[in-house]
């Protein structure tokens, strides 16, 4: 503290610059890990996807798209048909089952109710992005392999597991910051899923 003695810097001032270096160096900190884990505003990812939920597996495959912090978009074809989609923002999620004709329309409790697990969009946008995420101790998420896209890198196979549910996404191509057009429009003729306690 040396360059404030003969300067007449009062201690009230020196607690303020002081204050005011350590939150700069703590935003640098910060922005520079924020950095780290993507600078990209956007990502559209497809590929093969083997999902197995209690014992039962299904092979697809799936389109991903996710504005940062916006929204998330996954669409499912097993084959040439479409199994269904979810549009997913922080407040809610959209579901629409194309196979049984009904749909989801509401809160976070869809994901305890259909899979037991205490999830949110934040949680689901890391996962998927491999961002840092604290899961549950019994929730298995590993990546493997690594590709180049361009400017960023990305893992090759998404593997999560819980008790009677896994999940094992394969990547085929991966584009950053541009979205493509995505909807999901509730067919008149489909049924509301209600979830019950």
């Amino acid at each position: 503290m040396q360059m404030f003695r003969n300067t007449g810097i009062s201690s009230i001032a020196r607690n303020l610059f002081l204050i005011a270096i350590f939150s700069f160096l703590f935003t640098l900190l910060f922005a520079q890990s924020t950095d780290s884990i993507g600078s990209y505003h956007s990502i559209y990812y497809k590929g093969n996807a083997e999902i197995e939920i209690n014992e039962q597996s299904i092979l697809c495959q799936y389109n991903f798209v996710n504005v940062i912090d916006s929204f998330l978009y996954i669409q499912v074809n097993a084959g040439p048909i479409e199994a269904g989609r979810a549009l997913i923002t922080p407040d809610n999620i959209l579901y629409i089952n194309k196979l049984q004709k009904n749909y989801y329309d509401g809160d976070y409790t869809f994901f305890q109710h259909l899979l037991g697990l205490d999830i949110d969009f934040y949680a689901i946008q890391a996962i998927f992005n491999r961002f840092p995420v604290s899961v549950s101790e019994d929730v298995e998420l590993s990546y493997h392999g690594e590709a180049d896209f361009g400017e960023y890198s990305f893992f090759k196979i998404l593997t999560c597991e819980t008790e009677g549910f896994a999940i094992q996404l394969e990547i085929k191509k991966v584009t950053f910051n541009e979205v493509p057009k995505v909807s999901a429009p509730v067919p008149r003729n489909y049924d509301a899923i209600i979830l019950r306690p």
